[in-house]
């Protein structure tokens, strides 16, 4: 089995160079390659790159795409399977081990490794998905068994011909945020899993350019934005989205309460993709296989079926 590793790099030559480093000494006894796709970096990461790595392939966006890069370096990619990584993290040696037994599964689109900080509290495990008060809240579990997760970021496997039949990552989330979360919850409605494995580790150290490119109020106005893209895009339940229409009222009051005024504007920018969603709900109906209300409690039963097993 051959495994595509694809790692996003922006400006950041040293922390691609040490991921790759720490890449190459955790895997053993598999066919792999390894793809950069360099985001129109200007700090010379890819000469840095090709001369410090010859064997490895990079694709050259030549402007910063952010995740939806990725879609290209998939579409690159050799393998059945592709590892989806950002630059910014070190692997516990053996993580993929823990993680191929798991691929001979057909109906599987994914499998997230655990994501630890250095000082190795967990950031992403089991995300444990609920629907109260019209909106979907997300919390990680940490678990310490296989289980089912509502959606993986960059830190797990994708099954490469899944992953381009859903289209990848959608732009209408650009430039970040949510879009990982839309690609597997439209996944899990076609039947396909995704599933985390706790026993694969990595450690996150939080260089990522996010933060350097923008500021706060504008991160926390676009998470929001795109969250309420996520809802009116996906949610084809009538029970589940008129729900959410009736309590919008309540959750832009009780954000501007809560101080999280950021809501408000992120509410209307979301708004002007109307058309866009429409006719994406037009095709997800279509594929549809499993209603949100099934996804959502299949997922919750799995993760508490898990955790009651571990206490």
């Amino acid at each position: 089995m051959l495994i595509s590793f694809v790692i996003l790099n922006y400006n950041g030559k040293e922390l691609t160079e040490r991921c790759i480093d720490s890449l190459t000494r955790s895997i053993s006894e598999v066919d792999y390659e390894i793809i950069v796709v360099d985001n129109g970096s200007s700090d010379g990461s890819v000469e840095y790159l090709k001369n410090k790595f010859p064997s490895i392939k990079i694709v050259e966006e030549g402007y910063n795409k952010f995740i939806t890069a990725y879609n290209d370096g998939v579409k690159e990619a050799k393998g059945e399977w592709v590892f989806l990584l950002n630059n910014d993290m070190l692997f516990e040696k053996g993580f993929l081990d823990y993680i191929l037994p798991h691929l001979t599964d057909e109906d599987i689109f994914a499998i997230g490794s655990k994501m630890v900080n250095p000082e190795r509290q967990v950031e992403k495990n089991a995300n444990y998905p609920d629907f109260k008060c019209g909106y979907l809240w997300i919390k990680t579990k940490d678990v310490s068994s296989f289980s089912p997760t509502i959606y993986i970021g960059c830190h797990g496997i994708f099954n490469k011909k899944k992953f381009l039949e859903l289209g990848g990552f959608d732009p209408m989330y650009s430039p970040f945020y949510s879009e990982d979360l839309d690609l597997c919850y439209r996944a899990w409605k076609r039947g396909w899993k995704v599933y985390v494995e706790p026993k694969s580790v990595i450690i996150h150290y939080h260089m990522a350019t996010i933060g350097k490119l923008f500021n706060r109020k504008y991160v926390l106005r676009v998470a929001a934005r795109n969250h309420f893209l996520f809802i009116w895009k996906n949610f084809t339940s009538k029970r589940l989205f008129i729900q959410h229409i009736l309590c919008l009222p309540l959750i832009l009051l009780g954000a501007f309460f809560l101080k999280k005024w950021y809501y408000i504007p992120a509410f209307f920018d979301a708004m002007r993709y109307i058309s866009e969603i429409k006719s994406s709900r037009k095709s997800l109906v279509v594929s549809e296989q499993i209603s949100d209300s099934e996804v959502i409690n299949f997922i919750k039963k799995g993760i508490e079926s898990v955790l009651y097993a571990e206490r």
